[in-house]
This record gives structure tokens, C-alpha cells and sequence, in this order.
């Protein structure tokens, strides 16, 4: 037992007692796993997950990761991106929030209908791993504040022509 003049043996329990407790507060306040749970709701905000499927080759993960914004212009029918946030080596499933400070076009207010494309694209210059794009199979629709959006990447993207 450890002696401290001066100190009755209680109240040196007590303290050993406290540290203890807030080690094990501390500990698990800052191991505790958050809720994969997306809100339902993200005023300003497209919210979602981006999931790989099976047949996507698991090298694919050491590339990059973009998901995609477009909206219909003001003076324009077609949709164009105007958004962009990018993961590098991603861990799947990937939770994204897309808001105005991914805007990329100066004067254009991110609210409304959008459309979502998630790309994931691997650049090898290896001769072991093959270089290559994988999309989502069509632009998943959403709405800027409404509910999270799921993309799933399943669909192997053709080669650029002039690529090996």
C-alpha cells in the first residue's frame, strides 16, 4: 500500500477511486462508435451513403472517390454539376454531405432537385493492377434538404479511347 504523510488511507482510496472513474469516462466517451444513422432531414444539405458492390474489385478502393451534384440551370434544361466532394482510398460504405461550400459555379444557390452520380476512379500505373472507373448505374435523384439518398457503385465504366 502506498503511505502518504499526512493523509488517512480513505481518502487516498477515494481519490485512486475517481481517477479510476474518470479514466473509464473519458476512455469510453472517446470509443464510442457514432450512429451510421443519416439525418432525416439537412436544410441546406444532399445527404447519403455511397456503397460498393460485390463484383467491384476491392483495388478499386485505393483510387478516388467523387460524388457529383447537378442541378437545372436558371436559363438551362440540362442538368449540370455544380457540386463535388471527393474521398481519397474510401472505406465503404461511405457517408457524404454535399451543401453550397461544394458549390463550384459562382451564382448558383444550391436548393431544389438534384441529381447525384458517384464515380469511383483508380489511376495504377501498375502492370498488376489494372487501372479503371466504376459508376453508379444512373444518376440517383434527391432533394437539397430531404432525405438521404443511397448510391450503389455497380457498373464498370468503358476505357477512354487512347487508354491501354
Amino acid at each position: 500500500m502506498i503511505r502518504m504523510p499526512g493523509l488517512s488511507g480513505g481518502f487516498v482510496r477515494q481519490g485512486f477511486l475517481l481517477a479510476g472513474l474518470l479514466l473509464v469516462f473519458a476512455i469510453s466517451g472517446c470509443t464510442g462508435k457514432e450512429s451510421s444513422t443519416l439525418p432525416s432531414s439537412a436544410p441546406g444539405k444532399v445527404v447519403g451513403e455511397v456503397d460498393l458492390d460485390p463484383h467491384v474489385p476491392l483495388w478499386m478502393t485505393h483510387g478516388s472517390l467523387s460524388v457529383v451534384a447537378l442541378m437545372k440551370g436558371p436559363t438551362s434544361p440540362d442538368w449540370l454539376p455544380v457540386a463535388q466532394v471527393l474521398f481519397v482510398h474510401p472505406t465503404f460504405p461511405v457517408p457524404f454531405e454535399i451543401s453550397q461550400k461544394d458549390v463550384r459555379l459562382t451564382g448558383i444557390n444550391f436548393q431544389g432537385p438534384v441529381r447525384l452520380i458517384a464515380r469511383l476512379s483508380l489511376e495504377s500505373g501498375s502492370t498488376l493492377v489494372a487501372s479503371g472507373e466504376y459508376s453508379g448505374s444512373s444518376p440517383v435523384s434527391g432533394t437539397v434538404g430531404g432525405d438521404p439518398v443511397h448510391i450503389l457503385i455497380d457498373r464498370k465504366l468503358p476505357s477512354e479511347a487512347g487508354s491501354p
